[in-house]
């Protein structure tokens, strides 16, 4: 971070710190937001299929993104660069004697913060996809893969999710790493020895979230159900033999059927305070209470509920190989969602009412690529993104001097 972002920076969090209100601060500024800032990625003839902040504790990397495109990763810098975004780090999922090369499908930011090697510090990134559908773990401080987990899916991984270094044994909550594939398989990993814990079987299974303190996954289903999966720990530095390899714990297949939403699951996320957000593709999120029972049972309760206009509803045979669908954001907190539809909007909800508070929208000709694939939400609320079609990704941000009912700037029409 140079000085003047530095002293930028500084000036935005002391305006945060005195506001007597932070949440209401912070709605105020997505109510402000206008599209400003268009980025162009590398691959621009596919289309930006995943955006995920990193939502790590500790905030230190908390100004970084991902977005997935093709076989193309990039991570990009949200906040260290005053209005601009900065590219960090690329990779390109080529084939070498390790990987078969190919698309990457699903991405999570792993918390590495205890065990990072590099001076300065580090953020890890999962990668799923691929030929032969492999999981392999980028140091974005080194730029180069570090592990890598093969053989765990016959099929497209479709989703991954990652525990955070929380709870009684933060080291091994912060180990584990769940990956769910097109193969109706759900595989639990210590992703710091690419070992495999265990697996469940849920076919017809298309989303994925995992706790915070990695002890349950949730799974949604193509007919809208949702299960809990109580997830195998990973082993101690004890456990694990002179050699480098683990024993295995005994299997976990047990899974639970906890909820039912209206329609396939497409989107899930862990948010923090013990809460569950779900998305069906016909519009509906729900956002649940999660309580956790004696032994290895949980609930979902229902706190919330609104249905979110303009979402189409994918092909069932598309959703179960990880076609097109429209996945949200949450910021750290958990407070705000950010949700594309079909028409080229995404609109900034209040996860407690459920309602929407602001709705950005592009007058745009090519109307046949304007489905949101995903969006995503900075923790400091002035800045919300969205991707469209061919390797665009939008932001919309608080611009000083412009009221949020003024127009935001437009692409111009296509000359006849």
């Amino acid at each position: 971070m140079n000085s003047p972002q530095a002293k930028l920076q500084r000036a935005r969090d002391a305006e945060a710190s005195e506001a007597p209100d932070l949440k209401k601060f912070k709605t105020d500024l997505l109510g402000k937001v206008i599209v400003k800032t268009i980025v162009k990625q590398q691959v621009n003839d596919r289309r930006v299929s995943a955006l995920e902040f990193n939502r790590l504790p500790g905030g230190k990397c908390g100004n970084l993104f991902a977005t997935l495109a093709g076989d193309f990763a990039t991570v990009y810098d949200d906040e260290h660069f005053g209005d601009h975004v900065a590219v960090v780090a690329q990779f390109k999922n080529d084939k070498t004697a390790h990987v078969a090369g190919g698309d990457l499908a699903a991405v999570a930011w792993l918390d590495g913060s205890r065990h990072a090697k590099h001076e300065l510090g580090d953020a890890l990134l999962a990668l799923g996809g691929g030929d032969d559908h492999a999981i392999q773990v980028m140091s974005v401080a080194e730029g180069r893969i570090v592990t890598l987990m093969r053989g765990g899916h016959a099929k497209t991984i479709l989703a991954l999710g990652a525990g955070q270094a929380v709870g009684s044994d933060p080291d091994a909550s912060a180990a584990i790493l769940v990956s769910l594939g097109a193969d109706g398989v759900a595989r639990a990993w210590d992703w710091r020895r690419g070992a495999d814990l265990g697996a469940v079987s849920c076919p017809d299974a298309v989303s994925l979230a995992v706790t915070p303190d990695a002890a349950f996954a949730f799974i949604g289903r193509a007919d809208g159900a949702l299960f809990a999966w109580p997830l195998p720990k990973a082993p101690s530095e004890k456990e694990t033999s002179s050699a480098g390899e683990i024993s295995k714990p005994s299997p976990a297949d047990r899974l639970a059927e906890v909820a039912k939403l209206p329609a396939a699951a497409e989107c899930l996320r862990a948010l923090p305070g013990d809460r569950l957000a779900a998305k069906c593709v016909d519009g509906f999120v729900r956002v649940f209470s999660i309580q956790k029972e004696k032994g290895e049972k949980v609930v979902l309760t229902v706190v919330r509920e609104w249905r979110a206009a303009g979402q189409a509803r994918p092909p069932r045979s598309a959703l179960l190989r990880g076609g097109f669908s429209h996945a949200f954001g949450c910021d750290e907190a958990g407070d705000f969602l950010a949700l594309g539809n079909a028409e080229g909007e995404f609109v900034c909800y209040d996860v407690q009412s459920g309602e929407a508070i602001k709705t950005i929208d592009q007058d745009r000709d090519f109307k046949a690529l304007n489905g949101v694939t995903a969006a995503g939400v900075s923790n400091d609320c002035r800045h919300v993104y969205a991707c469209f079609g061919p390797g665009i990704v939008w932001r919309a941000e608080v611009v000083p001097g412009i009221d949020d009912d003024e127009e935001a700037p437009r692409t111009p029409p296509e000359e006849k």
